[in-house]
């Protein structure tokens, strides 16, 4: 079990990596949105790993609840700004 507890904290190191890379070179407003939605899940993976490692494993459900919450509230934000952004500017291509 301690295995897999370090393979979940390795791969949510690589998503974050690749989640940062995605918000800070596109211009596109889609793909910034995935890559912060990226962040946030494999921020979720991060906690549950750690808890896992350190043996307490149903203290980040709360959180895990709290997180996915505001991940829902920011896609339907994100998407009524996007839709928005399309009407006034036309492109999805951020300036």
């Amino acid at each position: 079990m301690i295995l897999v507890s370090y393979y979940g904290i390795a791969l949510s190191i690589i998503l974050i990596g690749a989640g940062t890379y995605g918000l800070l070179n596109s211009k596109n407003i889609i793909r910034i949105l995935l890559s912060s939605e990226i962040i946030l899940n494999s921020s979720i993976l991060f906690v549950f790993s750690l808890s896992s490692l350190i043996g307490k494993v149903y203290n980040p459900i709360i959180f895990s609840v709290f997180a996915i919450g505001m991940a829902l509230t920011e896609v339907v934000v994100a998407f009524a700004s996007i839709i928005l952004y399309y009407r006034v500017k036309g492109s999805l291509e951020v300036e």
